[in-house]
């Protein structure tokens, strides 16, 4: 005999390509979601900053902890045709500033995901770091 399913409110952390697609599962199974990024956009892994740790062994406690996770020339590894999800393949936008290459550079990846959000609505649930130590 089928369950019913209560609706709850469900906190994912990072939005990246995985708390994206939880979010987007979470929702359509009728829970209330928030997702929590500590970064400044929506993209994960995938979002570039250019810093680097001024102590990369660490040796000061002091330092502030940088946490890259990808360098400038990056491009994804396998062909985007796998990448993208099922609901929103990831097909180049028709835009010259876009990379249309099969295995385009990580801020293509990014984007794809922020376009992502944007359709499926979930932008919207997204509290990214600034937003929401402000509030707090």
């Amino acid at each position: 005999m089928p369950t019913t399913l209560n609706s709850r409110h469900v906190a994912v952390i990072g939005a990246g390509a995985a708390g994206l697609a939880a979010a987007r599962e979470l929702r359509q199974e009728g829970h209330n979601i928030v997702v929590f990024e500590r970064n400044v956009q929506i993209g994960g892994t995938w979002v570039y900053d250019p810093q680097v740790e001024s102590d990369p062994l660490g040796l000061d406690p002091s330092r502030t902890i940088i946490h890259p996770s990808l360098y400038s020339s990056l491009r994804i590894n396998l062909p985007k045709e796998a990448m993208g999800f099922r609901v929103y393949p990831f097909i180049p936008k028709n835009d010259e500033t876009r990379d249309s290459r099969r295995y385009p550079g990580h801020r293509e990846a990014m984007l794809y995901l922020q376009n992502f959000a944007r359709e499926f609505g979930i932008e919207e649930m997204v509290k990214l770091s600034l937003r929401w130590l402000m509030l707090h």
